[in-house]
């Protein structure tokens, strides 16, 4: 479907205009067309409202075609504007064509000559959308270039830099006119020459690599790792006019995945159970040792709240101390060692001993408990104080006296029966 061609036809005998009115408008339901009888209100015309296409007469009244088409282009510079004029000249054509006339038309009997107006009006405004079209594309990309955060780099059909903007500048220590021209090899470690090669051929071919992730040198030989996302122009026949590529240094991002994922690691081999928690005390994640203890699967735990690991009665009372901490700050309980007692998902009772930590992330508070099933040394404190209350009452009640030293030769313990047989 056409856009419609808004058309300002400047003529001072007014049933001429209406003629031309009427003739252009009947080749096109696309065609509107406006008639102003000098140039003064022309222009004040163009002021109030938009147009596609000025069609003027030469000879205007208190001046002419030429001088009307020269106030045009001082306020319009590429506004098509055709000249259809009764005088004919090579010097009145030589003289539009300077001025920057879009097209010459001189009247000619008949109406056949409206079909070829019609027609050198939508060629002129077409042409003239075309190229704005592709101004303002041009223009767009080049904001987009410029003002991304990302780098940017525009790559020729020969993978060689056609254009770099300054976040790429920035990234890899080079200025835009250190790298024009050179090839994709200039900014890749001899390390990854071969994969960055086969993301090469696959753009030029069409295959893929439109991501990739991969080494780069810097300016100052500093080798950093970017993430590369890349997109291939073609034209209508399907050749390859530019490539552009956008990246961003992700260095930093993958040291931190890489320490996390050693912390994680390291949490998923400690022998203690550890939790996170966020301020409404649902639990965040927990690493493996929470089957052992709780008898709770990691994912499953997960979402819940960390009552579910308490008794009823110690939930109650862990709720009002968590709230008051969130409220006031004030921690009744040693949070670098407490003991408590926890429940397993059998409803068994578990003696624990926890240390709690608190983060802050992104305004964000996160609290980590680490937590130690205390049963195994509980039933070993009891089973000692039981060897020792059988080793004590056997010291007393042996029919021989016992005396303990130790290496030193300081005596340590007397039974009675010392005693009663020395008299003491």
């Amino acid at each position: 479907m056409f856009q419609s061609i808004r058309v300002l036809h400047v003529d001072d005998e007014a049933d001429l205009a209406d003629l031309t009115k009427t003739f252009i408008e009947r080749e096109g339901d696309r065609f509107d067309v406006e008639t102003a009888s000098n140039a003064d209100s022309a222009i004040e015309r163009l002021s109030e409202s938009d147009f596609d296409c000025v069609v003027s007469d030469y000879r205007l009244p208190k001046t002419d075609g030429i001088a009307f088409l020269q106030r045009v282009r001082e306020r319009y510079p590429y506004l098509p504007f055709i000249l259809f004029t009764g005088r004919g000249s090579e010097e009145v054509a030589s003289e539009a064509i300077s001025a920057g006339v879009t097209d010459y038309l001189q009247k000619q009997g008949g109406t056949s000559q409206y079909a070829v107006l019609a027609n050198r009006v939508a060629n002129s405004v077409e042409q003239y959308r075309s190229k704005h079209a592709l101004e303002d594309s041009q223009k767009r990309l080049s904001l987009f270039v410029e003002q991304s955060p990302l780098g940017v780099i525009e790559w020729d059909d020969t993978f060689e830099v056609a254009r770099i903007n300054d976040a790429a500048e920035a990234i890899l220590g080079y200025a835009e006119d250190e790298l024009i021209g050179e090839s994709w090899s200039a900014i890749v470690p001899e390390s990854d020459e071969a994969i960055v090669a086969d993301v090469v051929s696959e753009l030029l071919m069409g295959d893929g690599g439109y991501h990739s992730i991969n080494e780069n040198v810097r300016n100052d030989g500093e080798t950093i790792v970017c993430e590369w996302h890349n997109r291939v122009v073609t034209d209508e026949g399907g050749s390859v006019v530019a490539i552009f590529s956008q990246f961003q240094d992700i260095t930093d991002r993958r040291e931190q995945q890489r320490e996390l994922e050693r912390h994680r690691t390291i949490l998923q081999a400690a022998t203690n159970t550890v939790l996170t928690v966020d301020e409404t005390n649902t639990i965040l994640s927990a690493n493996s040792s929470v089957e052992e203890t709780f008898g709770y699967a990691p994912e499953g735990i997960v979402g819940e709240p960390l009552t579910v690991l308490m008794s009823e009665e110690v939930a109650e009372r862990h709720v009002a101390a968590f709230e008051r901490y969130l409220e006031t700050g004030e921690k009744r309980l040693e949070w670098e060692y407490v003991e408590l007692r926890g429940q397993h998902r059998d409803g068994s009772a578990i003696p624990l001993s926890v240390t709690f930590g608190e983060v802050t992330y992104e305004g964000d508070r996160y609290f980590v408990g680490i937590l130690r099933d205390m049963t195994e040394q509980r039933e070993r404190e009891h089973e000692r104080e039981r060897t020792n209350a059988l080793l004590s009452t056997l010291f007393e009640t042996l029919p021989v006296g016992v005396l303990a030293e130790d290496r030193s030769r300081n005596v340590l313990a007397v039974n009675r029966r010392m005693f009663e047989l020395f008299e003491l």
